[in-house]
C-alpha cells in the first residue's frame, strides 16, 4: 500500500494520535466503559456544534450519505412538503432521497457558479413547506451557505432545518442552536479527521418529540432506537467501535485546543493556499467558500490528467471532482495533519506540471 500525502477531504490526513489509537485490538463495546466514552462523546460534540444540552446524539455506523437518508425518513413522512437546496451532486442526494421515499418537495437549484441568495428562498415563502434540507457547504463546489439567512428564512415560515454539516463542521463557524438547527449531520471522515464509518446526527429537542409523530419504516435507521439505547451509552447495533475511540481522542484534543483555535488552523492553512494559488494559470470561484476546501478551476481541461499526474507519480492525493465540472476542476482541503509547507510542495508540483 502507498502512502500518500493527502489533501483530501476525506479521508484527511490523520493525526498521530489517531494512527497510534487505530495501532491498538478493537475491544468489546458492552461494557460499562465503553458506554462511558459514547456518553462523553455526545456531551463533547454537542459542546462543539453549539447544540443544546438537551439534545440527542444519534451514532450511526454508516457514511454520510446514509445518515442524510435516515434523518429526512425520520423527520418528516410524505405529508410533509420539503424544500431542498440543491447547487451539487450532494444537494442532488437530498432530491433523491426525497424521490425514492415519495415525499413531495420542490428544488433551488443553482448553477456551478449561482451564488445562493435570499432572493432564491423567497421565491418559495408562503409555500407550506414543512422542512427544508441544505449542505451547508456543497462539496461538489464548494460553496458555503449563509447558514442565518436560511434560519431566519424557516424560522418566519416555520420551517424545521435540516443541515448537513459533514464538509463544514470544525473548519468553519458553527452554531446549532443559535441558528435554530433541527437536525446536524457530521461524519468521521472530514473535519474530525477519523477513519471512515461513522456518521452522528444531533436533533434539537422539538425534533425529539417529532419522531413520535413518524415511522421510518426501517429496523435499522429508527432514530427512537437509537435514542433509547443511549440512555445507557449504547447503540441498538454494532457501532464501528474502533472509530468510536479515534473520535473520543479527536473531541477531547479539541476541547483542550479550543474550538476557536481549531478553526483559525484551518482557516490559515486554506487562506495561504489561496494566496499561492495567484502564481498559477488557475483561479477560484466568486462565491463564499468553506475553509474546508479550495475549489481550483483551470483553464483548459486537464483537471483529470493533473490529478493522476499527482496520484501517480508524486503520491499526492487531491480531490477530482465528478461530472462535466471535473473536466476543469479540483478540490484541495484544509483539513488534518497537513503544515504550510506541504502547500508549497504542493503548489511546487503544479508548477512543475504548467512548466512554470
Amino acid at each position: 500500500m502507498i502512502d500518500y500525502k493527502l489533501f483530501t477531504i476525506g479521508p484527511a490526513q490523520m493525526y498521530a494520535s489517531t494512527l497510534e489509537i487505530r495501532s491498538h485490538v478493537v475491544p468489546y463495546f458492552r461494557t460499562a466503559e465503553f458506554s462511558q466514552v459514547m456518553l462523553d462523546n455526545a456531551k463533547l460534540l454537542k459542546k462543539l456544534e453549539g447544540a443544546e444540552e438537551n439534545a440527542e446524539v444519534i451514532v450511526l455506523t454508516a457514511s454520510g450519505s446514509g445518515a442524510m437518508e435516515a434523518t429526512v425518513t425520520n423527520c418528516f413522512d410524505c405529508h410533509d412538503k420539503l424544500l431542498v437546496i440543491c447547487g451539487g451532486t450532494f444537494g442532488e442526494r437530498f432530491v433523491k432521497i426525497c424521490e425514492i421515499h415519495g415525499f413531495p418537495h420542490e428544488v433551488i437549484y443553482l448553477g456551478e457558479d449561482e451564488e445562493l441568495k435570499g432572493e432564491h428562498l423567497e421565491r418559495f415563502a408562503d409555500g407550506g413547506f414543512t422542512g427544508l434540507l441544505v449542505n451547508i457547504d456543497e462539496t461538489y463546489t464548494g460553496q458555503l451557505y449563509d447558514l442565518h439567512m436560511i434560519s431566519e428564512f424557516c424560522k418566519r415560515e416555520g420551517m424545521y432545518l435540516i443541515v448537513d454539516a459533514i464538509s463544514s463542521f470544525l473548519c468553519d463557524p458553527y452554531e446549532a442552536a443559535a441558528n435554530y438547527v433541527d437536525a446536524t449531520i457530521v461524519s468521521s471522515q472530514k473535519g474530525l479527521c477519523l477513519a471512515p464509518g461513522l456518521s452522528l446526527v444531533t436533533l434539537s429537542p422539538r425534533m425529539v418529540n417529532r419522531l413520535n409523530k413518524i415511522d421510518p419504516h426501517s429496523l435499522y435507521f429508527d432514530f427512537k432506537d437509537y435514542i433509547l439505547n443511549m440512555k445507557r451509552g449504547q447503540t441498538p447495533f454494532t457501532p464501528a467501535v474502533g472509530v468510536c475511540f479515534e473520535l473520543n481522542d479527536m473531541l477531547h484534543k479539541i476541547d483542550r485546543q479550543g474550538l476557536d483555535k481549531r478553526l483559525s488552523e484551518v482557516k490559515a492553512r486554506c487562506d495561504y493556499f489561496r494566496g499561492l494559488l495567484n502564481e498559477l494559470p488557475v483561479h477560484i470561484p466568486s462565491f463564499p467558500l468553506s475553509n474546508a476546501i479550495t475549489p481550483v478551476r483551470f483553464e483548459k481541461e486537464i483537471a483529470k490528467e493533473f490529478f493522476e499526474y499527482l496520484k501517480n507519480e508524486k503520491h499526492v492525493m487531491v480531490n477530482p471532482v465528478g461530472g462535466e465540472l471535473g473536466k476543469r476542476s479540483i478540490r484541495v482541503s484544509h483539513v488534518g495533519s497537513l503544515a504550510l509547507d506541504d502547500y508549497d510542495m504542493l503548489v511546487r508540483e503544479m508548477k512543475e506540471f504548467f512548466g512554470i
